[in-house]
């Protein structure tokens, strides 16, 4: 019940991950639009992009953990069987997990901070850092859940791995 309530979480954050996608590609074009009609760009079109790219970057992060496809290297792990390499799949998991609360918990003291202070970019338009800082926390926070999900489904479940479905775990 948690598990699912927490991936479908993180499959929200993924639809505002493609909702500022759109939003930087709009505007984008919109700017290029703009200068090709010999208008003046749009203002502050470096400011509110990045504010999509964070959106768009964190928010995908704990669907990315969900689906198992982050970037990942099998440099070790490829070539271990068994219960080696269950162990070491979660204890991997597990140090994930860890640096991932360490990382939303440092982005929740920056975004109160933003929040108690009124902070806002420095650019051509006066553009409250809080949006931003918020999809930091947001995307580590629901990172850190899905990594904790992942390792204990890793602890309960069988690897399907057909190299690993003989041997006895």
């Amino acid at each position: 019940m948690l598990a699912s309530t927490i991936h479908a979480l993180s499959r929200g954050l993924a639809v505002f991950s493609i909702a500022g996608m759109v939003f930087v590609m709009l505007i984008v074009v919109w700017n290029v639009t703009l200068r090709e009609l010999g208008q003046p760009g749009v203002k502050g079109i470096v400011e509110y992009s990045e504010l999509g790219m964070a959106v768009t970057a964190f928010f995908a992060l704990g669907e990315a953990e969900r689906r198992r496809q982050h970037v990942s290297v099998d440099a070790i792990l490829g070539r271990l069987k068994g219960r080696t390499y269950q162990v070491l799949r979660i204890a991997g998991g597990v140090a994930a997990a860890f640096i991932a609360v360490l990382l939303a918990w440092a982005s929740w003291n920056v975004l109160s901070d933003s929040l108690a202070t009124g902070e806002y970019k420095l650019g051509l338009v006066r553009l409250p850092m809080w949006p931003a800082r918020l999809a930091v926390f947001a995307g580590f926070l629901v990172l850190a859940l899905e990594q904790i999900v992942t390792a204990v489904e890793d602890a309960i479940e069988r690897p399907v791995d057909p190299v690993l479905e003989g041997h006895a775990l």
